[in-house]
């Protein structure tokens, strides 16, 4: 079982990336075996600044707040993100996700959710999801792994920023599957990957797509290690924005 203290600061000591429309975000932990009982959660700052040939300023808060008893899991995620280089802002999103986990087989769980998200930059003014699908527990096992695969749909509603002659709202329906594994490398070490594929119902050839891997380093009780990388593709983006997107970051994860 997990240990009973709830994570909270975690400092990202590096960040590269791109601006993607719409993108996908991985809403796993890095923990392994069964979740957590009771309330656990974690918050998550980024600071960067660089003077010189480039004046350069970066700033974002995370936060992952969980509940879980018995056969129910419920989470929420907010994060922020603001940036300006010489003087010029060139980042502004936010993201909110809630999700409700019922299982209701020994190996097989309902869930819900529903998001909202901005991005300036991707000329994403609003983004909704509202979904719901089954969960199968392939493997879990206490400090050893997980294996997760999830089936299931969601109603989005977007809308397309001004500027190009795509602005406008987009109402769709998209399939959404994913599949988590988690690796309990030593006993200090986690390794986990997570992939996300989701497409039009309509028009398959609309999709989008997530991958990462991650580590997870404990390097004392309360201070652990976290290296992730992610890969986002869009088939179909608004004008002006890249369809594919990589995004590196380095943390340091404080338990409390």
């Amino acid at each position: 079982m997990h240990s009973k203290r709830a994570i909270l600061p975690t400092l990202i000591l590096g960040l590269a990336g791109a601006h993607s429309a719409h993108a996908i975000t991985s809403m796993e932990d890095l923990h392994t075996g069964s979740p957590q009982e009771g309330f656990s959660g974690n918050v998550v700052l980024s600071m960067s600044n660089a003077s010189g040939n480039v004046d350069k300023e970066d700033y974002s808060l995370g936060s992952r707040l969980q509940w879980h008893q018995d056969t129910t899991t419920n989470y929420l995620l907010a994060s922020g993100a603001y940036g300006k280089v010489d003087g010029v802002k060139n980042t502004e999103k936010t993201f909110l996700h809630a999700r409700h986990i019922r299982q209701f087989l020994p190996h097989t769980a309902a869930e819900g959710y529903i998001q909202q998200e901005t991005n300036e930059f991707a000329r994403l003014d609003y983004r909704r999801l509202y979904g719901a699908g089954l969960r199968f527990s392939v493997y879990e096992q206490d400090n050893k792994g997980n294996i997760y695969l999830g089936l299931g749909a969601y109603y989005s509603q977007l809308k397309i920023s001004d500027g190009f002659p795509d602005a406008g709202t987009e109402n769709a329906w998209r399939a959404s599957s994913y599949l988590i594994l988690k690796y309990q490398a030593t006993a200090n070490t986690v390794l986990a990957s997570t992939t996300y594929y989701q497409p039009a119902i309509d028009e398959w050839s609309d999709y989008r797509a997530l991958q990462q891997a991650a580590a997870q380093v404990r390097l004392s009780e309360r201070l652990s290690l976290i290296v992730t990388a992610d890969y986002t593709f869009n088939s179909r983006p608004p004008e002006g924005v890249v369809k594919r997107e990589a995004i590196y970051r380095t943390s340091l994860s404080v338990e409390f």
